[in-house]
C-alpha cells in the first residue's frame, strides 16, 4: 500500500530538517506530482532542491497558491539577486509562453519550465518564516528548519568545529585540528617487504653470532694463559669500571681493543635499530636505506673506475640490485594523505550504519561530521530516540545549543518522560543560560 501524500510530506519534512536533501527532495516531488496545489510542500521543497532555477520554481508557484504568502515572495527576490549576481543569462522564454499561465504541475522543474524572471533587486538577508502551528506535521518551514537544511552544504567545514576553511588548508584556524587523513598507501605489507625484514634480522643475527665467537676466543686465550676470567669481568673492563687488574686482562684488551670492542656494540645496535624502523615502515628509514645503496653504487663505480676488472665489473652490476629491490617495496612505506571532507559517507547504507559512523566520529570529537551521520540516521528512521539525542549531543559538541534544543524536540516528541531527554534537556538549556550571561557580559564590558 503505498503511503498517502500527507505521509510523504510529512516524511519529507522531516528528511528536510535533519539535513538529507536527497530523500526530501524526492519525498516531495511525490506529493506536489499528486497534490499541485499544496503550497507547504512546494516552500519545503524550495529549500531542498539544487538549482536557483528550480529553487525559482517552487516559490512562484507558493506565490500562484498564495499570493500574500511574504515569506515566499522574498526567498523569490533573494534569488533573484543571486541570479543577478552571477550574470545569469535566463533561458529565452516568449511572453505567450510565461505570462497568464496556470500553475505548473511538479514536472515544470522535470522540463526546466522557467518563468519569465523580473529585475532583479539586491539581495535581502536570510529569509525569516512565521513561527510553526502547534500540529507541526506539515507547517512551513521555520527559520531554524531552513538554516539546518543548509547548515552543512560546505564540504570544506571543518570536521571538528565546523568553522570555515579552504579546500588546501591543513589545519582548522578555529580548533587546530589536522584537516587531512594519513594513512598507509598499502595497508597491509607486501610480501617482499617481508623478504626486506628478513635479510636484516639475518644481518643482526651474523652480527650477533661474530661478536659472540669473538668474546669467546677472547676468554679462552685468557684461560690458556692462566687467568680466569668472567663475561661480566671482560665487559666491566670495556665499561671502565675496575673488575680486574689491567695485568689480568692486559692481553685481553691488547687482542680487542676497547674502540674496537665498542664499534661491534654499535653496529649490532644500529641493526636492530634498523629491524626496528623497518618494521614499523617508518619512511625516512625507507630513504635512509636508498640513500646507502645509492653511495654503495657510486663507490662501486668508483672501484671499477680505478681498477677495471671483471671483479669491480660484477661488484658494479650487483651493487644496482638494492636499488631495484628497494623501489619494488617503495609503496610499502609511502604515505597517503586526503582531506577530510564535512560530507557523510556515501558507502553507508540504512540508518544503523550512519548512526555507528557518527559514533566513530563523536569519539575522535569530530562533531560537525558526526552530526552529518545522525541526521541522515534520524531521517531514515525518525522514530527512533537515540538518534535524535545522538543528533542534540553533537550539536552540544559544536556548541550550538540551539540547534541541539531543537534536535532535541523530536526526541520530546517520541517520549517526553524518557529520563535521559530530560538530563540532556537540562543540559543544553544550562548550557543556553551561561551562553547568554556571557553574551551579556561581554555587551556590559564593550
Amino acid at each position: 500500500m503505498s503511503a498517502s501524500p500527507a505521509d510523504l510530506l510529512r516524511q519529507g519534512i522531516t528528511a528536510a530538517r535533519t539535513g538529507d536533501k536527497e530523500t526530501a527532495r524526492n519525498l516531495l516531488m511525490r506529493v506536489v506530482e499528486h497534490d499541485e496545489g499544496n503550497a507547504t510542500a512546494w516552500m519545503w521543497l524550495s529549500g531542498v532542491v539544487e538549482s536557483l532555477d528550480d529553487r525559482q520554481v517552487c516559490l512562484e508557484n507558493v506565490l500562484t497558491l498564495d499570493p500574500q504568502n511574504q515569506a515566499a515572495r522574498q526567498g523569490l527576490e533573494w534569488v533573484r539577486g543571486q541570479k543577478a549576481a552571477s550574470v545569469y543569462v535566463p533561458p529565452l522564454i516568449s511572453e505567450s509562453q510565461s505570462r497568464g499561465k496556470p500553475l505548473t504541475p511538479a514536472a515544470a522543474m522535470l522540463r526546466g519550465t522557467q518563468l519569465e524572471p523580473e529585475p532583479a533587486p539586491a539581495p535581502p538577508p536570510l529569509v525569516r518564516m512565521d513561527a510553526r502551528p502547534k500540529d507541526g506535521g506539515s507547517a512551513p518551514p521555520s527559520q531554524l528548519d531552513l538554516e539546518a537544511m543548509q547548515e552543512f552544504d560546505d564540504e570544506t567545514l571543518c570536521p571538528y568545529c565546523a568553522a570555515p576553511t579552504q579546500p588546501d588548508s591543513k589545519r582548522c584556524k578555529a580548533c587546530r585540528n589536522d584537516l587531512w587523513k594519513h594513512s598507509r598507501l598499502k595497508p597491509e605489507p607486501s610480501a617482499w617487504f617481508w623478504i626486506l625484514l628478513g635479510y636484516l634480522v639475518l644481518n643482526v643475527a651474523g652480527s650477533l653470532c661474530a661478536f659472540s665467537l669473538a668474546i669467546q676466543a677472547l676468554l679462552k686465550m685468557a684461560a690458556l694463559q692462566g687467568q680466569v676470567i668472567s663475561f661480566s669481568q671482560l665487559a666491566g673492563v670495556y665499561m671502565g669500571f675496575p673488575t680486574a687488574s689491567p695485568v689480568t686482562l692486559g692481553p685481553v684488551t691488547q687482542t680487542l681493543p676497547p674502540l674496537l670492542f665498542w664499534l661491534m656494540v654499535g653496529v649490532i645496535a644500529i641493526q636492530l635499530l634498523e629491524i626496528v624502523l623497518v618494521h614499523v615502515r617508518w619512511q625516512p628509514m625507507y630513504w635512509f636505506l636508498v640513500g646507502m645503496a645509492v653511495l654503495n653504487l657510486v663507490g662501486s663505480f668508483a672501484a671499477m673506475a680505478l681498477a677495471p676488472n671483471l671483479i669491480t665489473v660484477i661488484g658494479t652490476g650487483l651493487s644496482f640490485l638494492p636499488i631495484l629491490f628497494l623501489l619494488r617495496i617503495a609503496e610499502d612505506f609511502m604515505m597517503k594523505h586526503d582531506r577530510i571532507w564535512c560530507v557523510p559517507d556515501k558507502s553507508l547504507k540504512g540508518h544503523n550504519a550512519f548512526y555507528q559512523r557518527g559514533r566513530e566520529c563523536a569519539r575522535k570529537e569530530m562533531w560537525a561530521l558526526a552530526a552529518i551521520h545522525f541526521r541522515r540516521a534520524a531521517a531514515s528512521a525518525p522514530g527512533t530516540l537515540v538518534y535524535h539525542m545522538a543528533l542534540a549531543a553533537a550539536y552540544v559538541g559544536l556548541n550550538r545549543y540551539e540547534r541541539a534544543e531543537y534536535a532535541l524536540r523530536e526526541a520530546k516528541r517520541l517520549e517526553p518522560e524518557n529520563s535521559q531527554v530530560r538530563e540532556l534537556s537540562d543540559l543544553i538549556a544550562r548550557k543556553l543560560e551561561a551562553k547568554t550571561l556571557d553574551a551579556r557580559t561581554q555587551r556590559s564590558h564593550a
